[in-house]
């Protein structure tokens, strides 16, 4: 399948066919998914974030930007105002479905393919 790539203002996503990951680039953070299970697993995470109570739950933080990500397992979180994280539930959304779309696209090609040499024969 081909690579799918899409951008934002401050982020992008691509597939790579050479280590068959998803690669995500968001401000100064880069992480890499390794199945669509788990990068849905993260929209699902963002979808359910809602940024008006983080904000409101961090607003004595001395952080600038009041909604926190953390990272399993680490000292590391992403740290988003509400314009960036409506931003990246939109950059996460639109690549699944594209990514999604690329791979019916190819399945049905496949199918067509398998189906003209079946003819052929």
């Amino acid at each position: 399948m081909e690579n799918v790539k899409i951008k934002s203002q401050h982020g992008h996503f691509f597939s790579c066919n050479k280590c068959n990951k998803f690669h995500f680039e968001f401000n100064q953070i880069a992480i890499d998914f390794s199945t669509l299970k788990i990068l849905e697993n993260f929209q699902s995470y963002l979808m359910a974030i809602d940024g008006e109570d983080f904000e409101q739950i961090n607003a004595n933080s001395s952080y600038v930007r009041k909604i926190h990500i953390p990272f399993p397992n680490t000292a590391i979180k992403m740290v988003l105002s509400r314009a960036d994280l409506k931003e990246l539930k939109v950059l996460v959304t639109n690549f699944i479905n594209d990514y999604k779309r690329a791979e019916e696209e190819t399945r049905m090609i496949k199918n067509l393919s398998n189906i003209s040499e079946g003819q052929l024969n």
